[in-house]
């Protein structure tokens, strides 16, 4: 069978170790559309990581390709839509570990809570060591609103839990059992918004959700509030989001996405004092990464053997309008 990986970070060895009588090719980097349409011609498999894009017209060229499977969690990147509709399965790691995303939310929570890069750019840079300017918030006792509660969102109510703070929470899909295991309630948007001291972003980017956290909803935010983002950069509108900044109207932001990462320059977020950007490191442990790799190589066995395990949920491919 002919299989092609993209976005490999040196797991060669163990790819050729896991399929031995396969054709494999294989490839550090990402490919744009004419490379991954020359290179998997023929190809059963396609296995690639978040910045190698599957859309309609590849798929579309590549007839003889039976199954995409992406080696992370989200699936933004591929058109699963079109490639279900042609009778491909379409496979995610549905679980790699959601605690490291969540824990680099609070990284960057606590960071934006505490001043900590202005207070370390002061003493390193202004050889300054004096607290005056940086005097923090707490978390104990604060609201936590969470947006989306599936593995991620529910890592981050744990760790909340587990900081003595409060949590609200929205998702489309309220999981109840979740509600009563961590005493937290499941309110609207717009109630989430705006009686959070902090809100974090985890949900995953659809159609409805794309541009869901705009101007309206930022100034819904309480005023000195701070947002998280670690979940898709197209889920919050960046232009109303830094105005909110500059205005004063949300304290800080801490983002590990940006709606366009193959430029981020073009990111009005980029010049703002008041934001801590990370380059999508919140899934980037050496650990996690592993996980990802065995849990891909499990699915494309699965897929040999006829029982596929890892399909994408179909609520989100063709999601029901945000309620």
């Amino acid at each position: 069978m002919r299989m092609v990986f993209t976005e490999v970070m040196g797991a060669q060895e163990r790819l050729e170790e896991a399929f031995p009588d396969d054709d494999i090719v294989m490839f550090d980097g990402p490919l744009d559309k004419d490379e991954l349409v020359h290179e998997a011609q023929g190809a059963s498999v396609l296995s690639v990581f978040i910045r190698t894009r599957v859309d309609k017209d590849v798929i579309d060229s590549l007839p003889e390709l039976r199954m995409i499977n992406t080696r992370s969690t989200g699936f933004d990147h591929i058109d699963a839509e079109h490639a279900l509709e042609k009778g491909m399965a379409v496979t995610h790691v549905a679980e790699y570990g959601p605690h490291v995303v969540a824990e680099h939310a609070f990284c960057l929570l606590l960071a934006c809570a505490r001043d900590l890069v202005q207070a370390d750019r002061s003493v390193k840079e202004d050889k300054r060591f004096d607290f005056h300017p940086f005097r923090g918030i707490e978390l104990r006792d604060k609201v936590l609103g969470v947006l989306g509660t599936g593995r991620i969102g529910s890592e981050a109510i744990r760790i909340a839990r587990g900081f003595g703070m409060k949590v609200m929470a929205f998702d489309m899909y309220p999981n109840e059992a979740l509600a009563q295991e961590f005493a937290f309630s499941y309110h609207s948007l717009e109630e989430v918004l705006g009686s959070s001291d902090f809100v974090t972003v985890h949900l995953p980017l659809t159609d409805d959700t794309r541009g869901l956290i705009g101007r309206e909803e930022l100034q819904r935010m309480r005023k000195g509030s701070i947002l998280i983002n670690a979940a898709r950069g197209a889920i919050v509108d960046e232009g109303a989001l830094r105005e909110a900044l500059d205005g004063g109207h949300l304290r800080a932001a801490g983002v590990d996405v940006i709606a366009n990462e193959s430029d981020p320059g073009a990111s009005p977020l980029i010049s703002s004092e008041r934001i801590i950007i990370t380059p999508h490191i919140g899934f980037y442990t050496g650990e996690a990464v592993d996980r990802m790799l065995e849990h891909s190589i499990d699915i494309i066995r699965s897929f040999r053997s006829g029982d596929i395990k890892g399909r994408v949920p179909v609520e989100y491919v063709s999601p029901s309008k945000v309620r």
